[in-house]
């Protein structure tokens, strides 16, 4: 995928239309600062399937609709999707008591540099 500043894209947009429209990507950014995403319309088309079938398999999984539009508005991290699922399970407070008890008794591990 190929950044491009906006003055770029600008004076060349014809020429990078015609290339999203063949498949290529390209991200269009303003001092340093993604803005845009300039795709071809199949390539959108299938992104909005891929969200449908995401939203379908969610409601299917017993999620709420509010919660799922609460999340496409940004009032709600996606993770609370996952987290919902979980709300009526009786064991979950078990279950976070036994991770933490095992992450405070981990040996501490060394920091690797790379």
């Amino acid at each position: 995928m190929k950044t491009l500043n906006v003055v770029e894209a600008k004076s060349k947009f014809s020429d990078y239309l015609s290339r999203a429209a063949s498949g290529e990507r390209f991200i269009i950014q303003r001092r340093g600062r993604q803005l845009a995403a300039l795709i071809g319309v199949d390539e959108l088309a299938q992104l909005e399937r891929s969200r449908a079938m995401l939203r379908r398999l969610a409601l299917s999984l017993g999620q709420t609709p509010d919660l799922l539009d609460r999340i496409e508005r940004e009032e709600a991290h996606p993770a609370m999707a996952a987290f919902g699922l979980w709300a009526d399970e009786d064991d979950l407070d078990e279950l976070n008591e036994s991770i933490r008890a095992n992450r405070d008794h981990q040996p501490s591990r060394p920091v690797i540099e790379l």
